[in-house]
């Protein structure tokens, strides 16, 4: 059952976390910007590029995704949108769409919420209703800061029940922000309990109590994130050497929800670099009642949100 979008999908989801509050789309005067499925149609709020997403081994997928609504802060939740997924880069053209298992690049309309997905589970989201294209076309315009991507006589059939064929289409216009998941080598984080895999991490800056904060982060295959902050960008990379948590204060958070995160009282960072690749260790943070260690290798992308 479609092994290698599911594999995608979580991937993408992590990344959606991150997403601002803020609409990261432009008004255009040639183009809708709207995503349909049959009679109903939804405004494209945020668009996200998503490079890097590794699975099958070797192969390495990006992706477009064009969503309606937010996912994260007070009023976010479950959203709708449409992925476009290629399988190596993104690159100009018009492109005919199959329904077959192995044909890239694929059209998926689906319901996205973190809570679903960080919890992922294939046929929970097959369940809530996806939709993958199994004919027609799009077309993509690589442009400055975004896409033009338009389609043409797009049907998607439903994952759950494929005798349930609907019309979908995208009509956009406008900015993309660029996500880059990492090439994890290593990566465990402890709770003082239990294990769980560092899946993607990552340095962008975000607002953390009205302050303009730089991040970098580790998230886990629960969707559950461990980092240390700095006043000083580390959108060239963060410093060799031995840190405290005075230095770079740590900070825990759970389901991706930055705007409620966990500081430590205590802990200790260690940052090794070789090329492009990190070591990083934290040790002995204490947070919230708990003691976290976190051992991670591997590169640590920055993308700058649209905040």
């Amino acid at each position: 059952m479609k092994k290698v979008f599911f594999s995608l999908m979580l991937a993408a989801a992590l990344a959606f976390g991150f997403i601002s509050c803020d609409k990261t789309t432009t008004t255009s005067d040639t183009h809708s910007q709207t995503f349909t499925l049959g009679e109903t149609s939804y405004p494209v709020d945020n668009v996200v590029t998503i490079e890097n997403i590794q699975s099958d081994g070797s192969d390495v997928y990006n992706a477009i995704l064009l969503y309606t609504g937010k996912l994260i802060g007070d009023t976010g939740g479950e959203c709708k949108g449409v992925t476009i997924i290629f399988k190596g880069d993104i690159i100009d053209g018009t492109y005919n769409l199959s329904g077959d298992d192995n044909y890239f690049p694929k059209y998926v309309f689906a319901d996205v919420s973190i809570n679903n997905i960080i919890n992922f589970d294939i046929w929970e989201l097959a369940d809530d209703n996806a939709y993958i294209a199994t004919s027609g076309s799009f077309t993509l315009e690589n442009t400055d800061d975004g896409y033009v991507v338009t389609t043409s006589s797009i049907e998607v059939e439903n994952t759950w029940d494929p005798s349930i064929v609907e019309t979908s289409s995208v009509d956009y216009e406008g900015a993309s922000a660029t996500y880059r998941l990492a090439t994890v080598q290593e990566g465990t984080l402890n709770d003082g309990e239990a294990d769980a895999n560092v899946v993607t991490a990552g340095t962008t800056k975000y607002t953390l109590m009205v302050v303009e904060t730089n991040v970098a982060c580790f998230i886990t295959d629960s969707g559950d994130m461990i980092g240390f902050t700095s006043m000083q960008s580390f959108a060239d990379g963060v410093p060799e050497g031995q840190y405290t948590n005075s230095d770079y204060p740590i900070i825990q958070v759970n389901i991706m929800d930055l705007e409620h995160f966990h500081p430590a009282t205590s802990g200790s960072i260690s940052v090794a670099k070789d090329g492009d690749v990190y070591t990083i260790d934290i040790t002995d943070a204490a947070i919230n009642g708990k003691t976290y260690n976190m051992h991670y290798v591997g590169t640590l992308p920055y993308f700058n949100l649209p905040i």
